[in-house]
């Protein structure tokens, strides 16, 4: 098929970002030619996919963006067998690409921007749509709570490539981090982490998982914390507040050829994410790409994060995201257990294997788009 691929940031960062470039080329991997333009919000110049879109168009303002999005809807008729879009608030420009020439589209969802009421010109282009397509079950499921029709819907995790986030040796992986980080301490010591941007307000559970830190005062436990944002300096501040200012150290945001090195060194991953109205994660891709590289983790059990957990064969323990008792005790649990941190880290290389590697999100997207291309088919 011919499909228009139309989003927000395609080049840049962000895990929106990610999907779309894994969804473009699971599109090339299935055979489609997809013509990619992004709509360019971030403003610093950091680029992780230089040259990817074909077309790279301004934000601007938003009634520009609105401007620039009709002169695209009028550009593709006919020009496109489906038009795709990385986010729900694009999905006027396939319902009036729909209407001007009858050509499908398919909108992504997450929870944060979909569970809540949307404006009601955007409530009724995304009815219009002819596929939802969500990262997790958890939005799947409580989208009707939010509106009284919701179009078609299929799930497409977030993929991970198992031949980047791999296992490594541990001390290996922790001689690394001591060559790029002056870390020469960490042996004999139990290492978590958590890699996510630090966003306002905040909800990716550093400050329990700091919380829990204080409640055992097992000096053997350090926290990396990798990421930028508004809250690093309050995340900061929090840690000299509990007394940990020499037990959990901050990278800010990491370069990319890092990750697969402080996940293998580490021994948790921590992402605990409350859930509710505008909050969640769906499955955090922090968590499963830790999981890839044989490490276990703790996840909060409000949203979308317990779907990473195989009941018959568990990779982490998803707790009450605010029970700091648990998640203290999930901790020593581990710390105490080292060979059920080695279990749980071989589960979650055989979960990401089974459920979320990249070869099964390309297989799934294609299942997606069997539809349209059978409707191509049928109207050739």
């Amino acid at each position: 098929m011919r499909i228009l691929f139309l989003g927000f940031d395609i080049e840049g960062y962000g895990g929106i970002a990610t999907y779309s470039r894994y969804q473009i080329e699971a599109l090339k991997r299935l055979g489609h030619d997809a013509d990619i333009v992004s709509i360019d919000k971030q403003t610093d110049g950091k680029l992780l996919a230089p040259g990817l879109a074909h077309r790279k168009l301004p934000f601007a303002n938003r009634l520009k963006a609105v401007a620039t999005l009709v002169r695209e809807a009028i550009a593709a008729r006919g020009r496109y067998d489906l038009v795709m879009l990385n986010h729900v608030y694009l999905a006027g420009l396939g319902w009036l690409v729909k209407k001007l020439s009858g050509t499908p589209f398919t909108v992504n969802v997450y929870n944060i921007d979909i569970l809540t009421k949307l404006p009601r010109l955007r409530e009724a282009a995304f009815q219009a749509c002819d596929l939802v397509i969500a990262d997790c079950n958890y939005t799947i499921d409580w989208m009707p709570k939010y509106r009284d029709k919701v179009p078609p819907s299929g799930l497409l995790y977030d993929p991970v490539d198992v031949h980047y986030f791999k296992p490594m040796e541990k001390s290996a992986a922790r001689a690394e981090l001591a060559k790029h980080y002056g870390w020469s301490d960490l042996a004999g010591k139990f290492v978590m982490t958590t890699v996510a941007a630090m966003l306002l307000p905040p909800n990716k559970g550093q400050r329990q998982t700091m919380d829990a830190m204080a409640k055992l005062g097992d000096k053997r436990l350090v926290y990396i914390i990798v990421g930028s944002g508004a809250d690093r300096a309050d995340l900061e501040a929090y840690a000299a507040a509990k007394g940990l200012s020499d037990q959990v150290r901050f990278t800010g945001r990491a370069p990319q050829e890092h990750l697969p090195i402080i996940y293998a060194a580490s021994d948790l991953a921590t992402l605990i994410a409350r859930g509710g109205p505008g909050w969640g994660e769906a499955v955090p891709l922090g968590l499963i790409e830790a999981a890839s590289c044989g490490t276990a983790f703790l996840c909060g059990n409000e949203d979308g994060s317990p779907e990473a957990i195989l009941a018959d064969d568990p990779c982490g323990f998803a707790l009450p995201p605010l029970d700091i008792d648990a998640i203290a005790d999930a901790i020593a649990k581990l710390v105490a257990d080292p060979a059920l941190c080695a279990r749980m880290g071989q589960a979650g290389i055989r979960t990401v294997e089974k459920v979320f590697a990249f070869e099964r999100y390309v297989e799934q997207q294609g299942r997606l788009l069997e539809r349209f291309t059978q409707r191509k088919a049928n109207a050739a």
